[in-house]
């Protein structure tokens, strides 16, 4: 279920640029996740009347940090040529966690991490080489990369405040709270920088219900789900194909294509979340192994 997570996940960012030819960023975004709150709420109503005020306020004022989040992946997506870049510098969130938690919070590093950290970056510095045509080399990180890794470093801080805040808090009614919130900031930030465009064609529309049905309601509603019977660390592991779904999406239905050094660069991205979740992998084998 929770591959299917992954896929789904993947597939919005697809649905996502796909809208993004006529819709505006943030109307966009405004529109995707209201609705998917909506349809969240319908769905645990019962369970969202339960939760306190306090509760309440933390769901919500996380949801608004990842709303701000969300703004400048958008326009980070809205501008790149290649979504499953994008996807590869954001998967580095499971590497940002325990950086953010190490500087705002005293959380203790791993050896795993500090040795992902030399791929992860080179990864990242590949994505920016250019080769010019007398075959001289420079790097030159482009807007939306600089976009792309903010979000990354917001996905991060999010999902550090969320563990701590929202622990208690049932995961669905968290969802819709937080939906909500970005909802509402996608909003404000809409209504405060965009306008409305003079035409937007039917197929728009049905991209962004995608986004809202399929990628948003129904990517948390499984997501829910499947974490209940699963063990975190194996789920992070399970996270790790949702570049690569966008990767291979992007290709098949946007006809991207990455240069050799932008590829180079997305192995290594990924060989950094191997490294780092190697001891998770190891102890999965090793229980795997016992159970036999």
């Amino acid at each position: 279920m929770l591959v299917c997570v992954t896929l789904v996940a993947g597939a919005g960012w697809v649905f996502t640029k796909s809208a993004l030819i006529e819709f505006p960023p943030h109307i966009f975004l405004a529109i995707r996740f209201s609705l998917a709150a909506f349809i969240l709420a319908f769905l645990c109503w019962p369970a969202l009347k339960q939760i306190t005020k306090i509760q309440f306020y933390r769901a919500f004022g996380t949801g608004m940090l990842l709303g701000l989040t969300l703004l400048l992946w958008i326009v980070a997506l809205d501008q790149s040529d290649s979504i499953g870049e994008g996807a590869f510098i954001v998967s580095l969130t499971v590497v940002f966690v325990p950086l953010i938690g190490r500087l705002f919070f005293g959380d203790q590093l791993t050896i795993s991490l500090l040795l992902a950290l030399l791929p992860a970056i080179s990864g990242l510095a590949l994505l920016s080489l250019q080769v010019t045509e007398d075959q001289s080399f420079s790097f030159s990180f482009e807007r939306s990369h600089v976009y792309f890794v903010l979000s990354t470093i917001g996905f991060a801080l999010h999902v550090i405040l969320t563990s701590r805040y929202g622990q208690k808090i049932p995961a669905m009614p968290l969802a819709t709270v937080q939906l909500a919130a970005i909802g509402s900031v996608a909003f404000i930030s809409a209504i405060m920088t965009e306008s409305w465009p003079a035409e937007i064609h039917a197929i728009s529309w049905f991209w962004l219900l995608c986004s809202a049905v399929i990628a948003t309601s129904l990517r948390f509603a499984l997501q829910t789900k499947a974490l209940i019977h699963l063990n975190p660390s194996h789920a992070t592991m399970i996270f790790m194909l949702e570049p690569v779904w966008v990767a291979m999406l992007g290709a098949l239905f946007l006809t991207e294509r990455m240069s050799e050094n932008q590829m180079l660069g997305c192995v290594l991205i990924f060989s950094a979340l191997i490294v780092y979740r190697a001891p998770a992998f190891l102890t999965f084998w090793r229980r795997k192994s016992e159970v036999v």
